[in-house]
């Protein structure tokens, strides 16, 4: 159960094909939180919910994921090692393989390879930077046979105190052809888990890994 949390996750940090609006979270990232939250994410703690769209249409599922956290790393820092997207083999450890189908100087397409349990998933993410609003998105590679339906999501750095970097993070996630029982532990399970792994490894310098 906690390997198919992990493999969850990986759609939520691997931009959209159009440019994407960017997210308004107030001008230190902080827009929405309870003062309850905010002591959680400044004593390391990850604050995250799963909106229940579960709406199947179209043969797609959906769940709305969101998190706040905060990383023991300056924010130039903090770009530096997410923005590296075919670097999330080094700390998610559902990826099987990754590869980097093209690179440009504001986006790349990377494609994935994912087993968990019984599945086998391959997709590519299309990712585009602006690193002028600390912002970066990503959506699926239209022009690929892709085993998910949909995926859209972003991150969004902000400075906070500390020299450390406040990050807003979403992901809207559609699954094809899953069991209910698929669906219904994505929900429950959230992404608690694999969001701690990115933790560490940006904790670290990028020096851990999985």
């Amino acid at each position: 159960m906690t390997r198919f949390i992990f493999f969850m996750t990986v759609f939520l940090i691997t931009p959209y094909t159009v440019h994407a609006k960017l997210p308004d979270f107030g001008p230190d990232g902080l827009k929405g939180l309870t003062e309850k939250q905010v002591e959680d994410i400044d004593k390391g703690k990850i604050v995250f919910s799963t909106t229940d769209k579960s709406l199947e249409k179209e043969d797609k599922k959906e769940a709305l994921i969101e998190a706040v956290l905060v990383f023991d790393t300056p924010v130039e820092e903090t770009w530096r090692l997410l923005a590296k997207t075919e670097d999330q083999i080094q700390y998610l450890k559902e990826i099987k393989e990754l590869n980097i189908i093209n690179q440009g100087e504001n986006d790349n397409i990377n494609e994935f390879k994912l087993k968990v349990l019984f599945f086998t998933l391959v997709y590519r993410v299309h990712h585009m930077f602006e690193k002028e609003n600390l912002y970066f998105h990503w959506t699926l590679d239209p022009t690929f046979e892709n085993d998910l339906a949909d995926l859209k999501g972003f991150w969004k750095f902000y400075p906070y105190e500390g020299d450390r970097t406040l990050v807003r993070y979403g992901s809207d996630v559609s699954l094809k052809k899953v069991p209910d029982w698929v669906e219904a532990l994505f929900k429950k399970g959230g992404t608690e888990k694999a969001l701690e792994s990115v933790k560490r490894y940006v904790d670290s310098g990028g020096t851990w890994h999985k």
